[in-house]
């Protein structure tokens, strides 16, 4: 069996290393296409994450350091990313 390809980015899984126990952080899970939306909130939220905000192509919420390692070994997770900086689209 072909072990499972690394979910969580890896800037996020810099942070958890050196993150202590009680730190947090927003996260973006991605499930797998076809997990049921409510399911996934539901079954995040009693891994620990606070959701935010879920939809069908995302969950958005706050993570512990524990809690994002928890999330990683979920098998319908297909990514775990942090929130995008928004950039200005004018030069200035």
């Amino acid at each position: 069996m072909e072990p499972r390809r690394a979910v969580v980015a890896p800037e996020l899984e810099r942070w958890r290393r050196a993150a202590g126990p009680d730190d947090r952080r927003s996260a973006i899970v991605r499930p797998r296409p076809g997990t049921d939306p409510e399911h996934a909130a539901d079954r995040l939220a009693a891994i620990g994450m606070e959701v935010v905000s879920a939809g069908r192509g995302s969950v958005i919420g706050n993570v512990t350091p524990e809690v994002l390692r928890l999330i990683g070994l979920e098998t319908w997770v297909l990514a775990v990313e942090g929130p995008r900086t928004l950039r200005s689209l004018h030069g200035g």
